[in-house]
């Protein structure tokens, strides 16, 4: 933030001196110093497109082309400053700056979650970019395209383009990312540079110092945020597209559609008839922004079911989490009898502590899975927190319940299970939950690997009968230690 205020302060003292100035040494004070600062900008993209890999360099390298080319074309603006011919080739130069900036802007975006995503940038992109040209076009082209030949409109307006493009395309990428980076910074340098081109066209039609209108400003503060910009780092993207959404930046977008409004209620104000251009502006926007409003309807009841999604269900084994469990299992106990299944696995910390946590993630992701496919139709099965996962039997009596416990374990799951059973409808979750967390203890302390129906009214630790799954039934050791008990 201090190297863009002490820019803009600089872009303000060129500003001030320039009207004391003859008018070369005036453009050579402007133009060396933007000059040096696009091929500092360049070398600056280079080192970190050599440190970057896929879409991030192809941006980072086409950003330092950007630089160059403008560093270039400003070194010839100064020396045709001096009285050295130059012919058209810094115009050349600016124009190929301009048009090197949009693959990288569109490369430096965040990708796009789905189409619909991309629906709403390309609306915007283009509602964005007609709102720029037509009030350019009315106010500044326009006139200055009057004076020119029939075939200088033409490439007149087709140079113009990409500083438009890009300067639309640097406002979309500020909309969908948020804090300078370098390529943001760089859209931010273009964007002026873009801003300040039509504003030559004012100036150079109303005969009027280049300077005018704070355009030495715009110069100078456009370069020295370009060459800012190559030492920045690339923003991570957004995957879930939600920061395009909430961000400030994604105001950004609308600034030139509300400026083009303005101008037809200016306009209308002043002569009775706004614009045939604005006019066609105005009601292209509207249609389009009628159909960004739904898809924008559509994107946000996605992110809302991405989000309750992540909100009820474990991020690594895709099971519902404990919120989730304690709502659906609460809602099954009132309708009827249930059983509510503990499993704590056997021997987990000593695969984290010997293989590393990946290992141990690998067992719970197999675990999860095992137990999908094991519980029949209407089962709960949850992940209530490290190797603790429960399971929601509806409709089942003790012996049922205990016959899927021992069948999970004799699936090759290691682990130990405590069963809790309701008689009735009405038992709450968290006093069966208690009843199982009692049992699967008392299950470890019998030696693990066995499974403990709590209340069954058997002398052996305070009323609770256990049952081991039979000698061979282990198919598969889940937990990769052999020997681990």
């Amino acid at each position: 933030m201090r190297k863009l205020v002490l820019i803009v302060g600089a872009g303000l003292l060129l500003q001030l001196l320039l009207p004391h100035l003859p008018e070369r040494p005036g453009l050579v004070l402007a133009c060396v110093p933007i000059a040096a600062a696009g091929l500092y900008s360049a070398v600056g993209f280079r080192r970190q497109a050599r440190a970057a890999t896929g879409r991030i360099r192809g941006a980072t390298m086409l950003g330092g082309v950007a630089g160059g080319l403008l560093g270039l074309a400003y070194a010839l603006y100064a020396a045709e400053a001096l009285g050295l011919p130059v012919g058209v080739a810094p115009d050349l130069f600016g124009v190929c700056a301009a048009v090197a900036t949009v693959p990288a802007i569109l490369l430096a975006a965040p990708p796009f979650p789905d189409r619909l995503a991309l629906g709403t940038y390309l609306i915007d992109v283009t509602t964005v970019a007609g709102a720029i040209f037509a009030s350019a076009w009315h106010f500044v082209l326009s006139p200055a395209a009057a004076h020119l030949p029939a075939g200088g409109q033409t490439s007149f307006v087709l140079t113009m383009l990409p500083e438009i493009v890009a300067a639309t395309l640097a406002l979309m990428l500020m909309s969908r990312t948020s804090g300078p980076h370098s390529l943001h910074l760089l859209a931010a340098g273009m964007a002026l540079f873009a801003v300040a081109s039509v504003g030559s066209v004012w100036t150079h039609a109303e005969n009027l110092p280049w300077y005018s209108g704070g355009l030495g400003a715009a110069y100078l503060v456009g370069g020295l945020t370009v060459a800012v910009s190559s030492r920045n780092v690339i923003a991570p993207a957004d995957p879930t597209g939600w920061r395009a959404f909430t961000s400030f930046w994604s105001t950004l977008s609308y600034l030139p559609t509300v400026l083009t409004l303005g101008c037809v209620a200016l306009e209308y104000r002043v002569n009775g008839t706004p614009s045939a251009v604005l006019v066609w502006v105005v009601l292209g926007s509207s249609a389009l922004a009628l159909v960004r409003q739904f898809l924008n309807l559509l994107i946000v009841r996605r992110l809302r079911a991405e989000l309750d999604h992540r909100a009820f269900h474990d991020p690594l084994t895709g099971l519902p989490n404990r919120a989730a469990f304690q709502r659906d299992a609460t809602a099954a106990l009132a309708r009827g009898d249930a059983a509510v299944l503990l499993l704590d696995l056997d021997g987990f910390k000593q695969v984290n502590d010997t293989q590393g946590h990946a290992a141990g993630d690998a067992v719970l992701v197999s675990v999860a899975a095992g137990l999908g496919e094991l519980l029949r139709t209407g089962a709960i099965a949850a992940r209530l927190g490290g190797d603790e996962f429960a399971v929601l039997l509806p409709a089942t009596d003790p012996e049922t319940a205990a016959g899927t416990a021992t069948r999970i374990l004799g699936s090759g799951i290691r682990g130990t299970i405590g069963v809790s059973h309701a008689a009735e409808p009405g038992r709450a979750l968290d006093e069966m939950l208690h009843e199982a967390d009692v049992a699967l203890y008392e299950a470890k302390a019998a030696g693990k690997g066995v499974v403990r129906v709590y209340g069954q009214g058997l002398p052996w630790g305070g009323g609770s009968s256990s049952v081991r799954p039979a000698a061979g039934s282990h198919k598969t050791n889940v937990l990769p230690l052999p020997g681990v008990e």
